[in-house]
């Protein structure tokens, strides 16, 4: 039986192997084609189109030949088809099982991914993200048309949770914008201007400036949302406030002026003040100084003032300080010169009109006319030019505002803790009141100053500082702000007015007694009553010293009127003879030299440096408050000859050289 099977297999090899060549022979012999022939012949390398370029030259010098670019051809579209109809083919032919196994590896790659980035530490995660947010803001400042996407970006990372991330990002956000915002107010378009067509470079700029309006107005928005978590342990509302405050003074300009205002004086109606108090005055005198046209600063005022209406006069000291650096003493002079130089111009025209008579325009001549003008008041706009006549008109408006503010809380001076606040604002800006008010604002001045209330404990205890102490300066300091103001008042437009300035000059007198016994004459107590929870003086804190007060008084009484009696002068002479016994050596020194210019300018003032005896002119008495009925001239200024003997060598010598009479100016 083996011997047979063996015999079998031996036979069917043979002829299978005898079919092969007889297959062979008829393919080789036949005419017909076989199916490898049917294949097309072809090759990449056949239909690739090489495309020359030109060499490139370095910086270094040095030439490269630049690569060749393939282009292949549509045949090659047709391979990628037919292979991709095989990779499906493929892909359906894979079962369900290795579907959901693939699915489970995703998953298990997800989930290392995670795993690897909650593993790195806080510090590695917020370097991280330094990184990403240096390089997203240096893509952004690069070219912010293209890549103006990347704002929301920046907001996206503002949500972390991650408390330092968060900061980190309000603040790219901030220096970004700061960057990239134009130096313009962007407007918005009629419908017109929107259905016009305009070129692809038009409509770029148009798209580019409402994504940045949009990306903007969120992040204000988000800076909102901030501040409002300001009662949670972690927040970033300083941070915020930091940004809105920064984005108004740097960008004054551009839109949303209003909102960031109006976010930063709420923060600035507390009572107490805190070091977020601080920044809102500092951005608030910062847009004052900075404002050139004046609309900015008629913003902030009628925002300002709304706000001290609506908490009934009960804000801070602070808040009223900021008006002291409006740009309105300088800028804003007496109406008549302008309205006169207004009136030859006007009056020149007319002239010029009756001369040459006007020519005759049709129509189209006016239309295109009215058109000229229209562009060229939109290319003052454009060049930033400030008119004179709406610049002063801004300043009226806001100076208006001002006083109604000052006279309401005057109405309430011997209560309102904010009446240091007004004559101080009143003093700097009395020369622009109307001659109308003049009277009636002497007499309320008048009665504020001669008035001895004190203030409530309450008031004292919000300010934590001494009673009496305190009291006693506010007392003082109240009644030369008064004196200030009045003779502010009579200095420019009120010098034609006859008004007896009797009181004000007998209440100076009366001053100089309390201020001698002042230890911080020199240094601004009620500025210390002012710090923030900090520690720190805002910027807004530049109230004079009482020292600077005295000085600028006596300028006004002796040094800027005529006509003052004799005695009077007199009486001021010794009486501050004897309050430069206590005082310190800078303020001794300014008052020697007031003393001297005194007498230089009233020469029978040198009957007090005389030392012969003055039995027949009666007694001196120092202990009244009127300086015509103490009789000066019955004594002498022997308080030189102490101060000679001062432990200072300035005073010393400038009281030698006012005792001898020697007219050289010390200081």
């Amino acid at each position: 039986m083996k011997n047979d099977k063996e015999s079998i297999s031996s036979s069917t090899t043979s002829s299978e192997d005898e079919l092969d060549q007889e297959k062979m022979y008829i393919s080789s012999n036949s005419d017909t084609e076989q199916e490898y022939e049917k294949i097309p012949r072809s090759n990449k390398a056949w239909i690739q189109k090489e495309q020359t370029k030109l060499p490139i030259k370095f910086p270094d010098g040095k030439i490269k030949q630049r690569e060749f670019v393939n282009e292949v051809g549509k045949d090659d579209d047709v391979e990628e088809d037919s292979s991709m109809d095989i990779d499906q083919e493929e892909e359906t032919s894979i079962s369900d099982k290795e579907q959901s196994e693939l699915a489970n590896n995703d998953k298990e790659l997800q989930a290392s991914d995670h795993a690897s980035d909650t593993n790195i530490t806080n510090e590695e995660y917020i370097n991280k993200k330094k990184v990403q947010l240096a390089e997203i803001a240096q893509l952004i400042i690069e070219d912010p048309e293209k890549n103006i996407g990347q704002l929301k970006v920046l907001r996206e990372i503002a949500t972390d949770e991650n408390l330092m991330v968060k900061k980190l990002a309000l603040l790219t956000q901030l220096v970004v914008y700061k960057d990239i915002i134009p130096g313009y107010r962007i407007r918005n378009l009629s419908d017109k201007e929107k259905s016009a067509k305009v070129s692809k470079e038009v409509n770029k700029i148009r798209n580019f400036e409402q994504s940045l309006l949009a990306n903007y107005q969120s992040y204000l928005q988000s800076l909102e949302n901030e501040l409002k978590d300001v009662a949670k342990e972690k927040c970033t509302a300083e941070e915020a406030l930091q940004c809105m405050c920064n984005l108004l003074t740097s960008i004054t300009h551009f839109n949303f002026r209003l909102n960031l205002m109006k976010t930063i004086v709420t923060r600035m109606s507390t009572r107490k003040f805190t070091k977020m108090s601080a920044m809102c005055c500092d951005a608030i005198i910062e847009v004052f100084k900075n404002d050139e046209s004046g609309e900015a600063s008629l913003d902030a005022v009628k925002l300002i003032t709304k706000m001290i209406k609506s908490r009934k006069y009960l804000v801070h000291e602070e808040v009223l300080n900021t008006f002291l650096h409006l740009r309105l003493k300088d800028e804003l002079n007496t109406k008549t010169s302008y309205e006169d130089e207004v009136k030859n111009t006007k009056g020149k025209k007319r002239k010029f009109e009756k001369q040459v008579p006007k020519k005759h325009l049709s129509r189209k001549m006016k239309k295109l006319d009215k058109e000229r003008k229209e562009v060229e008041r939109d290319m003052k706009e454009a060049e930033a030019v400030v008119d004179k006549e709406e610049k002063e008109k801004t300043h009226t408006e806001t100076l208006k505002l001002i006083f109604i503010a000052y006279f309401r809380i005057l109405k309430h001076a011997n209560k309102s803790p904010l009446l240091l606040s007004v004559l101080e604002g009143l003093a700097k800006f009395a020369h622009l009141i109307n001659v109308d008010f003049f009277n009636d604002l002497l007499e309320l001045l008048k009665e504020i100053m001669i008035d001895d209330t004190k203030f409530e404990e309450s008031d004292l205890e919000e300010r934590n500082g001494n009673a009496i102490n305190f009291n006693h300066q506010i007392n003082t300091r109240r009644s030369l702000l008064c004196i200030i103001t009045a003779f502010q008042l009579l200095s420019g437009q009120g010098e034609a007015l006859s008004i007896d300035l009797k009181d004000f000059y007998t209440q100076m007198y009366t001053v100089l007694l309390p201020l001698a016994l002042n230890p911080y004459i020199e240094r601004n107590e009620y500025c210390e009553k002012l710090k923030d929870d900090e520690g720190k003086i805002s910027n807004a804190t530049h109230v004079a010293t009482e020292q600077e007060l005295l000085i600028k008084g006596f300028d006004f009484m002796f040094f800027k009127r005529r006509q003052i009696p004799i005695d009077r002068s007199a009486a001021f002479l010794k009486r501050l003879s004897i309050a430069c016994m206590n005082w310190p050596s800078k303020t001794v020194l300014i008052c020697l030299n007031k003393m001297e210019k005194m007498i230089q300018n009233q020469s029978r003032l040198d009957a007090l440096l005389a030392s012969d005896d003055k039995a027949a002119n009666g007694i001196y008495r120092p202990e009244l408050n009127d300086p015509e009925l103490c009789n000066p001239f019955a004594t002498s200024l022997w308080e030189l000859d102490l101060l000679q003997k001062h432990y200072d060598p300035k005073v010393r010598t400038a009281a030698v050289h006012l005792a001898t009479r020697e007219s050289n100016k010390v200081i």
